[in-house]
């Protein structure tokens, strides 16, 4: 499964959705497994949702985001749109053996 985290240094979830422009692309089954870094427009300046919707266009083939702190509004746009969303604040590789240990993406399809 293909997930994004936000981050600006590419080591830790640190950003909030609307101001995360750079995204750690990561597919996720048995192992954790970098497919790249993706860049995008920040949304959370004036919370367009058009804005949203081209962050979500470079992000569409993820099935799930995690960032820092996402706001309502945004996080009830995202779930629209069938991606799930999680607040979590660490290390990505710490965090992604997380998920896979304790199977938290799994009945995410």
């Amino acid at each position: 499964m293909r997930v994004g985290f936000a981050s600006t240094d590419g080591i830790v979830i640190n950003e909030h959705f609307g101001h995360a422009k750079y995204w750690e692309i990561y597919d996720i089954g048995t192992e954790l497994s970098l497919v790249e870094t993706r860049m995008v427009r920040a949304g959370c300046n004036c919370h367009d949702p058009s804005l949203f919707e081209e962050m979500l266009n470079v992000l569409s083939d993820c099935k799930a985001l995690f960032v820092s702190k996402i706001g309502k509004e945004a996080a009830q746009f995202v779930a629209q749109k069938g991606i799930r969303i999680f607040e979590a604040a660490g290390d990505i590789e710490e965090i992604g053996r997380v998920i896979i240990e304790q199977e938290i993406l799994d009945e995410v399809t």
